[in-house]
């Protein structure tokens, strides 16, 4: 099989899926839209969920990858949330899917990895508990995730990267307060 079959089933598939919702979307399309055989589609993927679970992770990477090492947490979360914004449409047929759980967890992973590289940049873990920075990135990361949850939720209908840029206050806030405690500042 040619490598640049799997490239097109995949632009094929995200084409389709800024154009409509996954349940809409067969297999028959994929490949008419591409110009590949059923075979084709088949040799590369088992059906449209591993297909659909398989771009998800490519995503989920190139928005860790575009990060910015060296930034603030408001810098680093709205540099995610501008990848995520790209493929809004996608991803809200995406989230309306029977695969709305796995789309969730590489959410998560994000989230997690947008504050865990943020704490771990500022040398929190020199001066505080593992316990106690554990705490912080889980709080923080499940907030950020709430927020986007809460985002898709009301069908994007509202600025996200303001919504983060207040969050990003409050973290600021949370982190003056861990520091406080530790007489770090």
């Amino acid at each position: 099989m040619p490598p640049f079959a799997k490239r097109e089933i995949k632009n094929s598939f995200i084409k389709l899926l800024t154009e409509r919702p996954i349940s809409q979307i067969t297999v028959k399309d994929i490949v008419e839209d591409c110009g590949v055989n059923r075979n084709s589609f088949y040799y590369h993927f088992q059906d449209i969920p591993s297909l659909l679970e398989e771009i998800i992770v490519e995503m989920t990477a190139k928005v860790i990858e575009n990060l910015p090492e060296e930034s603030t947490f408001e810098e680093k979360v709205t540099a995610a949330l501008e990848e995520i914004n790209l493929n809004k449409r996608m991803i809200y047929h995406i989230y309306g899917s029977s695969n709305r759980e796995f789309y969730e967890k590489q959410l998560m992973k994000i989230c997690d990895y947008v504050t865990r590289t943020y704490i771990r940049s500022r040398d929190y873990s020199e001066k505080v508990t593992s316990k106690d920075l554990e705490f912080v990135i889980s709080y923080l990361k499940c907030e950020l995730f709430g927020q986007l949850i809460d985002w898709l939720n009301h069908d994007m209908s509202y600025d996200i990267v303001e919504h983060s840029r207040i969050l990003c206050r409050m973290f600021a806030g949370s982190m003056r307060m861990v520091c406080q405690k530790y007489k770090l500042i």
